[in-house]
């Protein structure tokens, strides 16, 4: 097993060298300790696999064809939200390693939430931590040179020009197909969020986001990781310890938990070859495992609300259940674990977003979020809106990050996760 990891560009910043991201144990692992450390075997034995869950991924293309995929509940909407300059639109599908239509990334992040740990011949697969959720999968980007850190691509529309209006779209089917969760594990210009974040949080969707993986960019991090509501998700490693590069700690204003994310086994190499594996780090690879956490605490307790979920998530790393939260934004709320999220009914906690307001610049506001602006488009207006939620336990908490400007997230594509039950939210008007 090949156990190189990939080189990140200070500009994309895909997955980032083992070496630099973390300590040298890290590079040690074998690249699943992710799913051994949190006892993620013994809540599957035990029924939590996520089954009824929905779980919404935007990313870049997909190859569904390694073994770990092959058969995994995974619908890949084709095709793609990118159109070429022929007009054509890309496929959301694809085989290839590099280039634009490199699906390296995102079958990496969706493997962490749907792999069923098949592998080649002699190989032992990605394992997902959420194998029996629905994932409806959503390409909205694209990528050069992506297997050795490559750029992201803004898709292009039907004129062959770059409108940013896919998330969005991609958001909207999302939300309209029942979603819960969504988590994004690349950054985005904040305009680029348009009404469907806003409906995703009015409607009490958990929407994650990957930060930054080096505090040099953490500034340019815009949405999903530093939205108001939304949670961002810090990468650490085997003994807790959070991403470094070049010795700097990745302390980053966005994070709001920490997850899994250094020495983490992924499927393909740089060299084009899918039969090989390779142990990577990157808040991308944090953000789909914690959205396996949300997914089994999502199925455990069906009656709880999306904000009662987010509740139990902020209290997962303590024992005593209360919120504490790291003000150098170092760790944020902590080690996430699915231990605790299953072990404590989250139907004792506030039926409010933790996240909101946890910002002292909160990109949309509150009131923009609940009180849309007359003559915006709302899908659920028919709905009754639920109430723009106080601050909260959490006033005063200062987590900021500047909104608005060039997103450079720590990884590279979107992943977004959505899942969807009735008891948890309100289906938009006419469905």
């Amino acid at each position: 097993m090949i156990r190189s990891a990939l080189i990140a560009t200070a500009v994309t910043a895909a997955f980032v060298v083992a070496a630099a991201a973390g300590p040298a144990a890290a590079a040690d692992t074998d690249g699943r300790w992710y799913y051994d450390d949190f006892g993620i075997a013994d809540h599957h034995a035990a029924g939590w696999t996520g089954e009824g869950v929905t779980i919404a991924v935007l990313d870049g293309p997909v190859n569904t064809d390694v073994p770990t995929l092959k058969g995994a509940n995974v619908e890949v909407r084709e095709p793609s939200f990118c159109y070429g300059t022929d007009g054509k639109p890309a496929p959301a599908t694809s085989t290839d390693l590099t280039g634009e239509n490199s699906a390296y990334h995102g079958t990496s992040v969706v493997s962490l939430i749907s792999g069923t740990g098949d592998g080649y011949a002699g190989q032992s697969g990605v394992q997902g931590v959420a194998p029996g959720a629905k994932v409806l999968y959503y390409a909205v980007s694209q990528q050069t040179g992506m297997a050795a850190g490559g750029e992201v691509i803004e898709c292009r529309d039907k004129e062959g020009s770059v409108a940013g209006t896919e998330i969005n779209d991609a958001m909207t089917e999302a939300l309209d197909a029942g979603a819960d969760i969504i988590t994004i594990s690349a950054g985005y210009i904040a305009s680029n969020m348009g009404d469907a974040y806003s409906r995703a949080i009015r409607e009490g969707v958990i929407v994650l986001g990957s930060v930054s993986n080096t505090d040099e960019l953490e500034v340019s991090l815009g949405f999903p990781a530093g939205a108001n509501g939304a949670v961002g998700v810090q990468s650490g490693s085997v003994d807790f310890q959070i991403q470094n590069t070049d010795g700097r700690a990745n302390d980053n204003s966005s994070t709001m938990v920490v997850g899994p994310g250094i020495g983490i086994l992924t499927q393909g190499t740089r060299e084009g070859d899918w039969k090989e594996q390779t142990v990577v780090n990157g808040t991308s690879l944090a953000t789909p495992v914690i959205a396996g956490f949300v997914a089994l605490a999502e199925q455990k307790w069906p009656d709880a609300t999306g904000n009662q979920i987010l509740q139990d998530l902020v209290r997962s790393p303590w024992d005593d259940g209360q919120v504490y939260f790291d003000p150098d934004g170092l760790i944020g709320f902590g080690w996430a674990t699915a231990t605790r999220m299953l072990e404590r009914d989250p139907g004792e906690y506030p039926d409010v977003n933790p996240f909101l307001d946890a910002r002292p610049v909160n990109i949309p506001s509150t009131d923009e979020i609940f009180n849309p602006v007359a003559g915006t488009p709302d899908p659920s207006a028919t709905d009754d809106p639920a109430p723009a939620p106080d601050s909260g336990p959490l006033v005063g908490i200062v987590v900021g990050v500047l909104v608005g400007a060039l997103v450079l997230a720590g990884i590279i594509v979107v992943v977004v996760v959505l899942v969807v039950r009735r008891s948890r939210r309100k289906p938009p008007s006419g469905i």
